[in-house]
C-alpha cells in the first residue's frame, strides 16, 4: 500500500472511531490508570525507573513512555494527549487488514474491506475504546495481525513488524498468548521471517513471565497510586454453568445485539428465565468450534486460538471489584470486556467467513440473517458511546496549577473511585518566566516574555529538589 492512500485510510479510520465517542476529545480526562498511574507514576518518581516499573505483574512500556511524554505537555492538555495516542493504535489494525499481505486468508478485497468495518465498529467494547488503559489490547490484536500477515522483504514492512511485535510484548501479558500462535504459524510457513517474528514475540514472553506474578498487591504509596485489585483463580464462582453465561451475554448477546440491548436481557429475559443465556453460550461455541474444524482457513483457526487464549487468560485472573464471585460479575453487561474484546472479533469473523465459504448452504443462510442482525442492531445501538461522567477536569487541573509546592493532590477521575494522587511540584506552568538579565520587580507584566526552553523544563520538572523520597 502507497504511503498516501494508507495515510488517508488511517485518517478516516481515526475519524470513525472517534466518533463513536467525541467526548474523549471534546472533554478530554483521564480514565481509570490513564491518571493514576501512567500520568501519577511519571510525574512523581524518576522517568527511568517508572519506565521499567511493573503494573499488574508486567511491564507496560508504550503507557510509560505515554505517561513520561505527557510531562512535557501542560498539565491541562496531557489527556488529550493520552486519547490521541490510544486512538492512533486503535487505527492501525484496520488498515493493516485491508493490505493485500491478507490476501492470502481473504483474497476479496471487498471482504477485508468488512473486516476492517468491523473492527472499527464492533459492538461491546466501551471500557476498551480509545484509552491508554486498555492500548495494549490493541497493541495485541495488532501483534495477532502482524504474526498472520504474509511476510514481506520490504524494509519498511520488516521495521513495522518488529516494532509492533517488541512494543506490545512489552506493553502487557499478550506476547505470553501470542507465543503459541506465533509458533504455529512459523510451523505452518517454515519460512526465516515467521522466525523472526516468533522470536520477536518469544523474547519478550521470556521476560514478561519472570515479572509475571500471580497476584498483584494494593500499592502502598499515596503519591504515584491509588489501588489494583487481582481476584486470583478460584473455584468459587468459576462453573461450566458460568463460563456459558458468560459465553452466551457478553460475546454472543453483546456481538449480535450490542451491550444497549444486553443490559435489558441480563435485567428481563435473562433474569426470568436463566436457561437462555446458557443456550446462548451452547451455540455460540458450538458454532465456533465447528468453524475451526471444518475451515481450511489457517488465518481463521489461528484468531481462534488467540482468542481462546486471551478469554481463558482473563477468566483464569480477572481483575475485577465487587462483593459476588468473579465469574458472576462477569456476566454483567459493560463488566470486563477488555477479556471478550478479542472473541467478539473472532465471532464476527467466524459469521463473515461462514457467509463466504462455509460448505452449507444452510449455515451461510443463517450466518449471513445473524450478520444482517448483527449490524443493524448490535453496530447500529452501540455505535454512539455513551459519554464518560464528566468530573470537570479543567476545574481539578486549575485547582492543581493554584496548589503550594509539597501539597498531595487528590484528582477523581472517571470511572469511580478511581483518583489519581500528585505531589505537587516546584514547577510555575502558567507563571511568565522573565527574560533573560531583567529583574521582575521593576518589570512590568506587559514587558515580560516567556522563555520556551525554560518553560518546557519547568513543565517537566515533578518534585521539589529539596523534598526527598519522591
Amino acid at each position: 500500500m502507497r504511503r498516501l492512500p494508507a495515510l488517508g485510510l488511517l485518517l478516516v479510520s481515526a475519524a470513525a472511531i472517534a466518533a463513536r465517542r467525541p467526548d474523549v476529545f471534546t472533554r478530554p480526562q483521564f480514565w481509570a490508570e490513564d491518571g493514576m498511574e501512567w500520568y501519577a507514576r511519571a510525574y512523581n518518581e524518576p522517568w527511568l525507573a517508572n519506565l521499567l516499573a511493573p503494573y499488574g505483574g508486567y511491564l507496560q512500556l508504550v503507557p510509560r513512555l505515554v505517561g513520561i511524554a505527557s510531562q512535557l505537555v501542560p498539565f491541562s492538555r496531557a489527556p488529550l494527549l493520552m486519547a490521541i495516542v490510544a486512538l492512533a493504535v486503535q487505527s492501525i489494525a484496520p488498515v493493516f487488514l485491508i493490505t493485500d499481505r491478507f490476501a492470502w486468508a481473504v483474497p476479496r478485497r471487498a471482504v477485508r474491506i468488512l473486516l476492517a468495518m468491523i473492527v472499527i465498529a464492533v459492538p461491546n467494547l466501551m471500557e476498551v475504546h480509545v484509552n491508554l488503559t486498555n492500548v495494549h489490547v490493541h497493541l495485541g490484536f495488532l501483534a495477532l495481525l502482524v504474526v498472520i500477515a504474509e511476510p514481506r522483504g520490504e524494509r519498511a514492512w520488516r521495521v513495522f513488524d518488529v516494532a509492533v511485535l517488541l512494543l506490545s510484548g512489552f506493553s502487557g501479558p499478550f506476547c505470553l498468548l501470542l507465543s503459541p500462535v506465533a509458533a504455529v504459524a512459523w510451523w505452518h510457513r517454515r519460512d526465516r521471517w515467521s522466525l523472526v517474528r516468533l522470536c520477536c514475540v518469544a523474547v519478550p514472553a521470556l521476560i514478561q513471565l519472570m515479572e509475571l506474578s500471580p497476584r498483584a498487591t494494593p500499592p502502598s504509596d499515596p503519591t504515584s497510586r491509588g489501588f489494583a485489585i487481582r481476584a486470583p483463580f478460584t473455584p468459587d464462582g468459576a462453573t461450566p454453568t458460568n463460563l456459558l453465561r458468560i459465553f452466551g451475554g457478553q460475546i454472543v448477546a453483546g456481538a449480535l445485539l450490542g451491550w444497549h440491548v444486553y443490559v435489558g436481557l441480563y435485567a428481563g429475559a435473562f433474569a426470568a428465565h436463566p436457561w437462555l443465556p446458557l443456550l446462548l453460550g451452547l451455540l455460540g461455541v458450538a458454532f465456533l468450534a465447528r468453524a475451526a474444524r471444518v475451515t481450511d482457513n489457517f488465518a481463521l483457526r489461528l484468531l481462534l486460538l488467540y482468542a481462546t487464549l486471551h478469554l481463558s487468560a482473563g477468566l483464569a485472573s480477572p481483575i475485577i471489584i465487587g462483593d459476588r464471585p468473579p465469574w458472576e460479575l462477569l456476566a454483567i453487561p459493560g463488566a470486563g470486556q477488555r477479556y471478550y474484546y478479542t472473541m467478539t472479533l473472532a465471532f464476527l469473523a467466524t459469521l463473515v467467513w461462514t457467509v463466504a465459504a462455509d460448505p452449507r448452504h444452510a449455515m451461510r443462510v443463517g450466518a449471513a440473517l445473524l450478520l444482517v442482525l448483527a449490524t443493524s442492531v448490535g453496530v447500529y445501538g452501540d455505535w454512539q458511546l455513551p459519554p464518560r461522567e464528566d468530573f470537570d477536569f479543567p476545574a481539578q487541573a486549575e485547582r492543581f496549577a493554584q496548589s503550594p509546592a509539597g501539597e498531595v493532590v487528590r484528582i477523581p477521575t472517571p470511572p469511580t473511585p478511581f483518583a489519581m494522587v500528585l505531589v505537587r511540584g516546584c514547577e510555575e506552568p502558567y507563571v511568565p518566566v522573565v527574560r533573560e538579565g531583567l529583574d521582575r520587580s521593576v518589570v512590568g507584566e506587559a514587558e515580560t516574555t516567556v522563555n520556551p526552553r525554560r518553560e518546557r523544563r519547568l513543565r517537566s520538572r515533578r518534585a521539589c529538589p529539596d523534598r526527598s523520597g519522591g
